[in-house]
């Protein structure tokens, strides 16, 4: 019984994590975030053979989409399966994609 309880909360749990993810991303206006498949990823990202870094969340490797834009993709590590960290972190980065973007019209005028 505390086993079945246990996996269904997990379970439960995990869905909750994933409502909260999809509706953080759908509140963005600003990232307008494209949505890969994973397979897609794997194909981007070479089978992440081109490791760039590793931060505090997972490792980020380079990447490039069809038309030869080259990006990194950040591959999360999470044991808790946490939408917390992933919101975290895609904040982190609309803050730092709207600075570079404050920079580049700064050195335009």
């Amino acid at each position: 019984m505390i086993v079945l309880f246990s996996l269904g909360y997990r379970l439960w749990n995990r869905r909750v994590s994933v409502d909260l993810v999809e509706k953080f991303l759908r509140r963005q206006q600003t990232l307008m975030p494209t949505r890969y498949a994973y397979s897609e990823l794997i194909a981007i990202a070479r089978h992440f053979k081109d490791k760039l870094g590793q931060g505090g969340f997972g490792s980020v490797f380079k990447g490039e989409l069809t038309g030869g834009h080259f990006v990194a993709v950040k591959m999360l590590v999470n044991s808790k399966c946490n939408g917390d960290d992933f919101i975290n972190e895609v904040s982190t980065i609309e803050k730092l994609i709207q600075i570079a973007i404050g920079i580049a019209r700064l050195s335009i005028t």
